[in-house]
C-alpha cells in the first residue's frame, strides 16, 4: 500500500507561534539523530496517534503540555492527506480529528485545526484506502478477534519502538497485549496473501450452504421417520377404520403392505366424497391471496437473482482486467531496462548493436508501460463494500426463496386443513380426526416416496459444498502458508550476515501462531527468546521487519502501509546507560560498535533503495553523522542536540 510520511506537525497551545514541522523524504532512509530527552522517541506514538490508535501514548510532560494538536501528512495513491488529532488532556485519548485531502506542495493549515471529523470516520476512510475487506474472518463471528481486518491492525508491521526493537519476547508493535496479539494471529494469513477477500467470500457462501443443507437434511429425516412410522402401524390403522365403520367388518386382517395402503387410501377417498363445497368461500379467498403473494415474491426473487448474476459477471470481469494489466506490464517491463542501457550509450544486450535508432521506440514502449502502471494504480480492485453487497444480495436470494417456499407450504397446509374441516362437518369428531391423520400420514408417505424435490435440492447443495470446500480447503491453505513462510524466510535470512548476529548462515522462520522467530539450526530450532545477546535480538528484529516489507511490496494489493520506523536501534550498544550506571544523555560509541551500527544503517538503506521509492524507512537514534553520513540513500532529517529538540525553545519561553 502506497502510504509514506511526508511531515509530522505539532500545533502549539500558544496560537501566536508557528507550528513545528518535521519534514521527511519518501522512498529513502530518513534519520533523526540527537541526544536523549530531545523527543526522538515521541515520533512513533505521535504518528500512531494521528493514524487512529485507541490510546494516546505520546509522553506526558513538555511535549503534551505545549502542544494542542498533533498531525501527520502522508503520501497515498490518492495524493497527500493530513490527519490531525487533538491532544487529549486528562483523558487517555480523544476522538476529535481534522482531515484534509488533496494537499499540494506540502501546504498545510498554519492555524490550529478545528475538528471536522472523528476517529471512527478516519479509521473507516483508512480502511477503504487500504482496500481492506469488509467481511469478518469467521461468518459466525460477533466481531472481536475474528472480526474484519482494519487499518489499525497493520500498525504492527510499521513500528519498531524502543521497547520492541531488541525485545526477545515481543517481535511486533503492541503484540505484548492479549487483544492485539490475538487479532494479529487472525490477520496474519490475510496480510501474507494466503487468505484473500475472494476466499473469505467463499467461506461466507459455504457457511450459508451448510446451513441450508442441514435444514433440508432435518426435513428429510422427519419425513422418513413419519413414513416409517405409518408403515409400521398399517394394521393398527386398518383395525381402527373397521371400528369406525369406514371399512367393512369382514375386511381381512392379515394383508400385505401394498393392500393395507390401498385400503387406507380408500378410507380417505370415501370420506372426501361425502364432503360438499359449502362453507369454504373464505378458504378460497385466502388461497387466492396466497397465490398472489407467491407471484409477487417470485417476481422479486427473479430480479434479485438477475442482480446477483450481473455482480458475478462484474467481479469476474474485474479479475480478468487486473490480470490483463499485469500481463501487459510484465511484457513491457523490459523496455525500461533497455531504455536505461540506451541512455548510457550501451550496446543492445541481445544482438550487441547500437541502440541509437531504437531509442525512440523504447521511449514509446516505456511510455506505454507508464500508462499501464497508472491504469493499474487507479484500478486496483473493486471497492471493499462490493463484497458485503455481494453477500447481502446472495443472502436476500436465500431469504426470498425461503419465503416463496413458506407461502407454498401455507397453500398446501390450507388445502389439507380445508379437507380436514370438511371431514369434521360431516362425520363424528373422533372419526374426522382419524381420517385427517390418515390423510396426513399418507401425504407424508407419498411426498417421501415420490417427491424428489427435496432430495435433488440437497444433492445440489452437497455438490456445491464439496466444490467450495476444495477451494477453501484448510490443507491447501496450510500449504500456501508454508510456501509463504519459506518465501518470507528467503527475503529475511540473507540480511543476517550484515546485521552482526551469531551464526548468520542459520535461516530464520516466522511463526504466525506464536508471533516470533525460529532460528533453524542443523540439529534443532531455537526460538528468539532462547537466544542470548541484545545485538542478536536487534539483528533478528531488523531482518524480519525489512523482510516483511519486501514481501508485502511484492503482493499485488497489500494493505500494509509502506513505511518502517526504527527507534533507537543502537541502544543495545549502550549497556551502561541502559543499566542506569551513567547519566550521559548523548553516549558515544566505541570504534568497534561504530562499525556494527554502520552495518545496521547500511542494511536498512540498501533494502529501502532496492524498492525503488516504494518503501520509506525512518531511524530515530543517538548515532551521529560520522556513523551513517557516508551511506548512500540516507537522508538527515534533523539533528537534535543542545537547544535543538522536537519542542522549539520559543515554545518554552
Amino acid at each position: 500500500m502506497q502510504f509514506q510520511i511526508r511531515q509530522v506537525i505539532l500545533w502549539p497551545r500558544n496560537k501566536t507561534l508557528p507550528p513545528r514541522v518535521v519534514q521527511f523524504r519518501p522512498g529513502v532512509t530518513n534519520v533523526i539523530t540527537g541526544a536523549s530527552q530531545t523527543g526522538k522517541s515521541a515520533i512513533v506514538p505521535i504518528v500512531d496517534y494521528c493514524l487512529g490508535s485507541g490510546k494516546c501514548s505520546i509522553p506526558t510532560g513538555v511535549i503534551r503540555k505545549h502542544t494542542e494538536w498533533f498531525g501527520v501528512v502522508v503520501e497515498t495513491v490518492k495524493g497527500q492527506l493530513l490527519l490531525a488529532r487533538r491532544e487529549p488532556g486528562v483523558q487517555q485519548s480523544t476522538g476529535d480529528m481534522f482531515m484534509l485531502e488533496g494537499l499540494k506542495d506540502l501546504v498545510f493549515p498554519e492555524h490550529v485545526p478545528a475538528k471536522n471529523t472523528n476517529r471512527d470516520f478516519a479509521k473507516a476512510y483508512l480502511d477503504e484506502l487500504a482496500g481492506l475487506t469488509s467481511l469478518d474472518f469467521d461468518p459466525d463471528s460477533d466481531s472481536g478477534f475474528e472480526g474484519r481486518p482494519s487499518f489499525r491492525d497493520m500498525a504492527a508491521f510499521n513500528f519498531q519502538p524502543q521497547n520492541v526493537i531488541a525485545n526477545p519476547e515481543v517481535l511486533f508493535f503492541k503484540a505484548d497485549t492479549f487483544e492485539h496479539r490475538e487479532k494479529l494471529r487472525t490477520i496474519f494469513p490475510y496480510v501474507l496473501g494466503i487468505i484473500t477477500p475472494e476466499i473469505m467470500a467463499k467461506r461466507y457462501r459455504l457457511d450459508e450452504l451448510r446451513r441450508a443443507e442441514r435444514s433440508l437434511a432435518r426435513q428429510l429425516e422427519s419425513l422418513r421417520q413419519s413414513a416409517e412410522k405409518l408403515l409400521a402401524e398399517l394394521h393398527v390403522y386398518l383395525s381402527r377404520a373397521r371400528e369406525y365403520g369406514l371399512l367393512p367388518a369382514d375386511t381381512e386382517h392379515d394383508v400385505n403392505q401394498e393392500e393395507a395402503l390401498r385400503l387406507l387410501r380408500r378410507v380417505a377417498r370415501t370420506a372426501q366424497s361425502q364432503i360438499t363445497a359449502a362453507g369454504f368461500g373464505s378458504v378460497s379467498e385466502e388461497l387466492v391471496d396466497l397465490r398472489h403473494r407467491e407471484s409477487e415474491l417470485s417476481l422479486e426473487l427473479t430480479e434479485v437473482r438477475q442482480r446477483w448474476i450481473e455482480m458475478t459477471r462484474l467481479r469476474d470481469a474485474a479479475t480478468e482486467y487486473r490480470r490483463a494489466l499485469q500481463t501487459e506490464e510484465e511484457r513491457l517491463g523490459i523496455s525500461r531496462w533497455l531504455l536505461e542501457e540506451a541512455n548510457l550509450n550501451a550496446s543492445c544486450p541481445v544482438c550487441g548493436n547500437s541502440m541509437d535508432k531504437a531509442h525512440q521506440h523504447l521511449e514509446e514502449i516505456a511510455a506505454a508501460l507508464d500508462e499501464v502502471e497508472g491504469t493499474q494504480t487507479v484500478f486496483r480492485t473493486l471497492p471493499p463494500t462490493f463484497d458485503r453487497e455481494y453477500a447481502q444480495v446472495r443472502s436476500r436470494i436465500s431469504n426470498l426463496a425461503e419465503r416463496v417456499e413458506g407461502v407454498q407450504l401455507r397453500v398446501r397446509a390450507l388445502q389439507e386443513a380445508s379437507d380436514n374441516e370438511r371431514q369434521r362437518r360431516y362425520t363424528e369428531l373422533n372419526i374426522s380426526r382419524f381420517i385427517g391423520r390418515v390423510e396426513t400420514e399418507l401425504a407424508i408417505l407419498d411426498r417421501y416416496s415420490a417427491d424428489d424435490k427435496l432430495r435433488t435440492r440437497r444433492e445440489e447443495l452437497v455438490s456445491e459444498i464439496r466444490k467450495l470446500s476444495v477451494e477453501v480447503d484448510e490443507a491447501s491453505l496450510k500449504e500456501r502458508r508454508r510456501r509463504a513462510i519459506e518465501r518470507l524466510s528467503a527475503m529475511s535470512s540473507p540480511l543476517l550476515s550484515d546485521l552482526g548476529v551469531e551464526d548468520p548462515k542459520d535461516p530464520i522462520s516466522l511463526s504466525t501462531e506464536d508471533l516470533t522467530l525460529k532460528v533453524q539450526r542443523q540439529d534443532r530450532d531455537d526460538w528468539l527468546s532462547e537466544i542470548g545477546s541484545g545485538s542478536n535480538w536487534l539483528g533478528y528484529h531488523l531482518a524480519s521487519s525489512l523482510g516483511l516489507q519486501r514481501y508485502f511490496l511484492q503482493l499485488p494489493n497489500s494493505p500494509v502501509p509502506s513505511f518502517l520506523i526504527f527507534d533507537q536501534p543502537s541502544q543495545v550498544f549502550f549497556p551502561k546507560k541502559l543499566a542506569g550506571v551513567v547519566n550521559d544523555l548523548d553516549p558515544k560509541l566505541d570504534d568497534d560498535d561504530v562499525m556494527r551500527v554502520t552495518k545496521l544503517f547500511e542494511v536498512i538503506s540498501r533494502v529501502t533503495e532496492e524498492q525503488s521509492g516504494k518503501l520509506q524507512t525512518i531511524v530515530l537514534d543517538h548515532a551521529s553523522g560520522n556513523v551513517w553520513g557516508n551511506i548512500p540513500g540516507v537522508h538527515l532529517v534533523e539533528e537534535w542536540r543542545g537547544t535543538d529538540k522536537l519542542i522549539p525553545r520559543s515554545w518554552l519561553e
